[in-house]
């Protein structure tokens, strides 16, 4: 569930993304005007994509452990991907201070945050990818709103946001929720509750996911098997066996990296050594520890046990991202995001970051999703030896991953307190 908390929101920026199963199906009969003619993602032709900086570690790094922290118990699921997404539709209308704030959180500057998410949504783009991506842009239809075309045509290149001109009643609601459902298979079903009269504008991501395992699980290798928590209690689970070829160990975790189909992208799962919490863990990595720890042991193989295991997380981010250094956006007097446009009632601030996520692994492979809701107000190969073999038993808390190979940027991170 979400914190509750009094939020003014006459504008909302709403960056929906998700990871999800197959391809996407459009939904009919809206309400909206698509305002999109002229507006496309821009080609950026066959680049090679550039591996994750640091930078990009220790923003995931830092984003699950603030939220991990608040209920260290329970699992904790983010989606560093969505959040960038989030903060790249907030930094093409950011400037100053609060501009500057984020480029320091993300450790990239607004060009280059953009540029790498431009490459990852043309990539994206061939119907074999394992990871579609949708992006809208939903405007109060209302002579108080004045969105800068030059907004909607950063957003449109850099992202290839669709635009819709609405009424911003309960229909927009409908077909705000309507389009995240459609383009997340009704693995998130709705993110936007009743539109408040403030609401000006929405921006939605939606990032789409779903990959079988490059050798799925035989189930005759999946048995019964207890589950230790950290407070010692225990839970039955089923533990799916497998010999993995790529083993990683650290000071403090052991773990290993499992392929899904075409290599395109990999689960990471960390074990902390006995007498070792999760916190512990986490608390020792930085971007530079942790993008060793995702380097395989060589010529060591992994005899591994997933359990499967389903993930609902749901956070309001706003505090999280302050920790982070992203203060002024927050702050109705300092926040600058007057490239977005104006608004009659005042200046534009973000009231609120909200961020849903949901992953189930099992034996055939992942599905997974992740919505994030920006809201703003206005004032309102094997050597010739024998490969060494190292166990790896997820059988209690443990960390986990989903990278892309190609760059090794975390797509999920999250942590697993108890199996649900």
């Amino acid at each position: 569930m979400y914190r509750t908390r009094r939020l003014l929101v006459a504008l909302a920026l709403v960056p929906l993304l998700a990871l999800v199963l197959a391809s996407c199906r459009q939904r009919t009969g809206t309400t909206a005007t698509e305002l999109t003619s002229g507006r496309a993602l821009a080609e950026q032709g066959s680049v090679e994509p550039e591996p994750a900086s640091l930078d990009t570690y220790d923003f995931s790094l830092d984003l699950l452990r603030a939220c991990a922290t608040e209920e260290p118990d329970e699992n904790a699921l983010v989606s560093p991907l969505s959040v960038l997404y989030a903060l790249s539709m907030v930094e093409n209308g950011a400037s100053g201070e609060t501009l500057a704030q984020i480029e320091a959180a993300t450790g990239m500057s607004a060009d280059d945050l953009s540029s790498a998410l431009q490459s990852r949504a043309v990539r994206a783009a061939d119907d074999d990818s394992q990871l579609s991506l949708a992006n809208s842009v939903w405007l109060r239809d209302s002579d108080g709103l004045r969105v800068s075309d030059d907004y909607l045509d950063a957003c449109a290149t850099s992202l290839g946001a669709q635009a819709y001109a609405a009424p911003f009643d309960e229909t927009t609601a409908d077909d705000i929720n309507g389009w995240v459902s459609d383009h997340t298979h009704e693995m998130i079903p709705s993110i936007v509750e009743d539109i408040p009269d403030e609401a000006q504008l929405y921006l939605v991501n939606a990032l789409a996911f779903e990959a079988p395992w490059q050798d799925p699980y035989n189930p005759a290798f999946t048995e019964p098997d207890t589950f230790t928590c950290e407070d010692g209690t225990t839970q039955d689970v089923d533990m799916m066996l497998s010999m993995e070829r790529s083993y990683l160990e650290g000071e403090l975790a052991t773990g290993f990296v499992r392929p899904y189909e075409g290599y395109e992208y990999g689960f990471v799962g960390l074990l902390p050594n006995e007498g070792v919490t999760v916190s512990d863990l986490l608390a020792s990595l930085d971007g530079a520890s942790l993008q060793a720890l995702l380097e395989p042991r060589p010529n060591t193989v992994a005899d591994v046990g997933l359990p499967r295991f389903t993930v609902t997380y749901g956070n309001e981010l706003s505090e999280e991202l302050a920790s982070l250094g992203v203060t002024d956006v927050f702050d109705q007097e300092r926040a600058d995001l007057t490239r977005i446009g104006t608004s009659d009632n005042g200046p534009l601030y973000a009231s609120a970051v909200l961020h849903k996520t949901f992953i189930d692994v099992n034996e055939e492979g992942t599905s997974a999703a992740a919505t994030t809701v920006v809201e703003v107000g206005d004032g309102s190969s094997g050597p010739a030896a024998p490969p060494e073999v190292k166990e790896v038993i997820l059988d209690r808390p443990f960390v986990y991953l989903i990278v892309d190979y190609a760059t090794m940027t975390p797509v999920f991170i999250g942590t697993v307190m108890s199996v649900e």
